[in-house]
């Protein structure tokens, strides 16, 4: 989808998340962070509990996943798919690691030292620490995995953190299930899954709260919009291995769906992009290859 198309995606939002795209951005209030940051309700695991995760120093949970093949973008006349969804074959070489959730509020606030998201304070009721980070440009997220990756203890494990690739992206999301979404083509079961406009009342929620895929990902159908590493181009269409998009570009794709949008934007095919310094409704969550020794 292209820069016009994104215009429609902001204003089709819920109006009031307009603010954060133009404030300064404000801190949370809350003085626990650092018992915040653990998101105990997410069911974040004990480090080394399984070959197959992780948990970091900060804690959060990435999930291993499996190299494979996968057909990427939506099946031809799938009606509820958009031109730049082309239909191709993808060859994943190397198993990597994917975060579990989105990045929260309090995880991005203990790395980074502020919290930029909309949905804080006043605006919902609780804590927002667990709630997904959002109003993070692709500049921010790229910024916030270069520094957790220099924390001592990521820096002794060897764990170097980005953003997943788009291609790495919709693979995780499919978690192996060809269909519209990741447990299949069936939509009245997407509120099982997602947070999204038919249930979300307008905001994000706490991540962890919906179910899983069967790679034990979350929030991959709605909550935030999420950054990947590539540079926006139309898919060709022809067979790709280890796909990285093109080497430069003006917009930055971003993947999911989001709280304030409907079923067909929340579909594992969907795609969108914008300049890497919008700052709107956009949250992240983090990607690395297998560390050395793991």
């Amino acid at each position: 989808m292209n820069q016009a198309n994104n215009i429609c995606l902001v204003l089709s939002a819920t109006a009031t998340l307009f603010a954060c795209a133009c404030r300064a951005p404000g801190d949370d209030a809350a003085a626990k962070v650092a018992s915040d940051t653990t998101v105990a309700a997410s069911g974040a695991s004990t480090p080394g509990a399984s070959s197959n995760e992780i948990t970091n120093s900060i804690g959060m949970k990435l999930m291993l996943v499996p190299k494979g093949e996968f057909a990427m973008g939506s099946a031809p006349g799938n009606r509820n798919s958009d031109g730049d969804e082309r239909q191709h074959a993808v060859t994943i070489t190397r198993d990597y690691f994917i975060g579990a959730f989105e990045v929260t509020q309090a995880q991005y606030k203990q790395v980074m030292g502020r919290n930029p998201s909309y949905f804080q304070g006043a605006r919902i009721a609780g804590s927002s620490a667990g709630h997904p980070v959002e109003c993070v440009s692709w500049n921010d997220a790229v910024a916030f995995c270069r520094r957790l990756s220099e924390l001592p203890e990521e820096k002794a494990a060897g764990r170097v953190y980005r953003l997943p690739t788009e291609a790495e992206w919709e693979y995780a999301c499919r978690a192996g299930n060809p269909g519209e979404y990741a447990f299949g083509d069936q939509t009245e079961m997407l509120g099982d899954y997602c947070w999204y406009a038919a249930n979300c009342g307008g905001q994000t929620h706490p991540v962890g709260e919906k179910k899983p895929n069967a790679w034990g990902l979350y929030d991959m159908h709605g909550n935030a919009w999420e950054w990947c590493a590539d540079w926006y181009a139309r898919h060709s269409g022809r067979p790709e291995i280890d796909p990285t998009g093109p080497s430069q570009g003006t917009d930055r794709v971003y993947r999911g769906g989001g709280y304030g949008y409907g079923a067909s934007y929340c579909r594992s095919a969907n795609r969108t992009a914008t300049a890497p310094s919008f700052r709107g409704f956009t949250g992240f969550r983090v990607a690395m290859g297998v560390p050395d020794g793991k």
